[in-house]
């Protein structure tokens, strides 16, 4: 009998199956069969095996269809006669109830379960989720218990992480002794940032076991030894509350002054702070009023700041810095450029400080009171003041924009120019033409554009900017009425970088083709495992390895203890865990190609496949290929899983549903999220389609979808896409198809994209170019780009 290893890494078999089913999305609009088998001319679907049902469950739990999962997990328990199969499944049922946060159904199921199966894998690891469920119902001693057992059955590489949960469970449950022995225990094998938390709980146990003198040289011990501010300041408060409730009150201080003095970002220091003026203490103004900055106490803020610069007649800029933040945020913009003009005025000598002065003067100026001239001069006095300054170049482009959003066209224009020829060398010099070329254009002064753009070709050997010269300098003569010669231009962006957004959009208008069309004849169906064996040898020729290593296994990766944690993390439904272990892993195997292509296999067969993406990705750097190379001279292999149709029995019925290019999604996901559904950027956008919480609202509002909805099912795959082609759609709609600004809408919102494409005149070359937004206009490009590389590998 085959072992079925509980950890599911039959998920890399429903892998298989997926990327060889033949997916053909031939017409958006009519609902044709996207999901028919591979196989030429099927007469039926053959019902799932047992074994093909639990695969199906993992994969959908990993979509977070939850209730699906459930049922493909329950009905192969029901089929199968194998002991072990149906354990698997059995065990897939309790995943799937935790998941749903069904922590009693989750008690209940496993209940008889390990009354029916008393050996094997799949009970061992019902452990885990029985204490994670005992956990979230506050029934912590049964927690404990049941990490313990599963600690017994199953000790690996997470015994640390476990035994840590337990000890959070003891703790909680009031068994403090217990809990020190499980955090002793945890530290023994950990490092870095966890091991100085765990000290903290240990030290916490600790106090609440009456073991005070043993608590506080744990917590001295951090302060000697950690390097985080942040465990120092939470130390320090610790400590002090300790020394209060000994009657040590000079002590008490002396701790809570160290964190005020030393550490003020931290909110821990707030409370030390807060203790401290409660109790008539002097504290330091400066970092009084740094600290109630942080924590949005403004008006304190600028109070204690003001104490301490009347103090110190001879403060530097700091002071004046925060005071500034501070009346920005409470929108008291002429004091807030008050203080910035003392910081000019009396504080040049502090190079970075006198820069910040006037740079945020000016976005004050600019975006707070719409004083364009101001704010643009703002940024000219900087570059007359201090003309050699690595920001000169910096502050001229800034005030070029600050132009161009206040409609000074020419006067931006003539600021563009001016980075070139004053600062030739500065990074911001190209642009700074190309946008002065954009500006011509604008203004109708198609000669002057032409010829600025003509500049620009010889000054780069770039061919994704020599292609956008060459388009440009293609649609100012279609201007100036020279049909042929505007042809041959488009022709020489087209073939200067074909795989580039520039070349493609050349490529597009010689045709008479729109942006993003619906890309027709779309075939999905790969063969990833005969595809690998072609790959194999290539990285074996490629990288001159012996002919005999073997690809296929993991090799010393096996012994890799961040491998080992993510194998054990993705058992047990840790995804993220094992996700940010596996990053770990990724990181480590800088150069080292063979690895970074197995540790690619790994995380692809897992479903990690941002991990998977950016390995392949190293791993053709490392060949020396180009950009477009990439794209041409390895195996396909690569570029299916770089570019790969990953959830697509989410994304190709909800595409079909809002009638919307399954690939334009395809290409939207890979831009937004690399198809990492667990991924929150710091804008607090989350999942594959990157929905920030206030919009998923508006946008389950409208559609009516999923009932009870809260934001944590924006981590859910299957969730995500259905809301994100939903809000894709409606921007379409808004837009009247066009998918530039729908794109733009999706990104940056509609009240800027509507000013944008006011001022491109139904140009969609213009509209991009008119972006203000460097993100959004990067975000459309590389949109562009996938969508064509989608549709080079998948049209047939």
């Amino acid at each position: 009998m085959i072992k079925k290893s509980i950890a599911l890494s039959m998920v890399v078999l429903f892998l298989v199956v997926s990327c060889t089913r033949n997916i053909t999305t031939s017409s958006l609009i009519q609902p044709t069969d996207t999901t028919t088998q591979s196989s030429p001319t099927p007469t039926f679907t053959p019902t799932p095996t047992p074994e093909v049902r639990v695969l199906n469950g993992e994969s959908l739990l990993i979509s977070g269809d939850y209730d699906q999962a459930y049922n493909e997990f329950l009905t192969s328990s029901t089929q199968s006669s194998d002991p072990e199969l149906v354990a698997s499944a059995l065990l897939g049922m309790g995943k799937a109830l935790l998941l749903k946060e069904d922590y009693y159904g989750v008690i209940n199921h496993y209940s008889p379960f390990l009354i029916n199966y008393t050996t094997g894998e799949a009970r061992n690891t019902s452990f885990f989720f029985l204490a994670k469920a005992y956990d979230a119902i506050k029934q912590y001693r049964l927690a404990a218990d049941a990490y313990a057992n599963y600690l017994s059955a199953l000790p690996g590489p997470l015994d640390s992480e476990i035994q840590e949960m337990r000890g959070n469970s003891l703790s909680n449950y009031g068994d403090f002794a217990g809990a020190i022995s499980a955090y002793e225990t945890a530290l023994i094998t950990a490092s870095g940032s966890r091991y100085d938390q765990l000290q903290i709980k240990l030290a916490q146990a600790v106090t609440s076991a009456g073991d005070i003198d043993r608590a506080i040289n744990i917590y001295f011990g951090l302060l000697e030894t950690s390097q985080s501010g942040y465990t120092k300041a939470q130390a320090d408060l610790l400590l002090g509350r300790i020394y209060l409730q000994m009657g040590l009150i000079d002590q008490a201080y002396a701790r809570f002054q160290d964190s005020v003095n030393n550490y003020t970002d931290p909110y821990d220091s707030y409370s030390a702070l807060v203790q401290l003026v409660e109790d008539g203490q002097p504290v330091n103004q400066l970092n009084r009023g740094i600290i109630n900055f942080n924590v949005k106490q403004y008006g304190i803020a600028i109070e204690a700041l003001t104490n301490y610069m009347d103090a110190n007649p001879l403060h530097d800029a700091t002071a004046h810095i925060y005071k500034a933040l501070s009346f920005f945020e409470i929108k008291q913009f002429e004091n807030e450029i008050a203080e910035w003009d003392k910081v000019i005025a009396d504080h040049r000598s502090e190079e970075k400080n006198y820069f910040r002065a006037y740079d945020e003067k000016s976005y004050t100026q600019w975006l707070s009171l719409n004083q364009y001239l101001e704010a643009a001069q703002t940024c000219l006095t900087f570059v007359a003041s201090v003309p050699t300054s690595a920001n000169a170049p910096i502050m001229l482009d800034k005030a070029a924009r600050i132009y161009v959003d206040g409609g000074y066209l020419s006067m931006a224009a003539e600021t563009y120019e001016r980075i070139l020829n004053e600062y030739p060398g500065s990074e911001q010099a190209y642009n700074g033409l190309f946008k002065a070329g954009i500006l011509y254009y604008r203004l109708g002064e198609f000669a002057k554009a032409q010829t600025t753009f003509l500049r620009l070709v010889v000054l780069t050997d770039n061919p994704q900017e020599q292609a956008a010269d060459y388009l440009w300098i293609a649609k100012s003569l279609e201007k100036l009425n020279d049909a042929a010669a505007a042809k041959e231009y488009f022709q020489k962006a087209a073939a200067t970088n074909p795989t580039g957004y520039y070349g493609i959009r050349a490529a597009e208008i010689l045709s008479g083709q729109a942006p993003l069309l619906q890309l027709q004849n779309i075939d999905l169906a790969v063969d990833l495992e005969n595809e690998k064996i072609k790959a194999n040898r290539w990285v074996v020729d490629t990288f001159k390895l012996e002919t005999s290593v073997d690809l296929n296994t993991p090799s010393e990766l096996a012994n890799n203890q961040s491998w080992k944690k993510a194998e054990v993390y993705t058992k047990l439904g840790m995804r993220e865990q094992a996700s940010s272990e596996f990053e770990l892993l990724r990181n480590s195997l800088i150069g080292d190609a063979p690895n970074t292509y197995r540790l690619m296999n790994r995380t692809l067969e897992l479903g990690y496949y941002r991990t998977a993406i950016l390995c392949s990705r190293h791993v053709l750097d490392l060949a020396g290929l180009s950009q477009a190379a990439t794209l041409t001279d390895p195996p396909v292999y690569f570029n299916h899983i770089r570019f790969g149709s990953y959830f697509r029995d989410n994304v190709i019925p909800t595409a079909l549903e809002h009638q919307v290019d399954p690939m334009l999604i395809f290409s939207l996901i890979r831009q937004e999220s690399l198809f990492d559904s667990s991924i929150t950027s710091v804008a607090s956008a989350k999942g594959l389609m990157q929905i920030t919480p206030n919009t998923a609202v508006g946008i389950v509002e409208n559609y009516g979808w999923p009932p009870d909805y809260t934001v944590d099912d924006l981590n859910r795959a299957m969730v995500n896409i259905r809301l994100g082609t939903h809000y894709l759609k409606r921007c379409l709609d808004i837009y009247d198809g066009d998918a530039y600004a729908a794109l733009s809408s999706y990104n940056a919102g509609d009240t800027a994209t509507t000013r944008w494409k006011e001022l491109s005149g139904g140009d969609q070359d213009l509209f991009l170019e008119i972006i203000s937004y460097s993100e959004t206009k990067n975000y459309i490009k590389s949109i562009v780009e996938n969508h064509k590389i989608y549709e080079n590998l998948y049209k047939r």
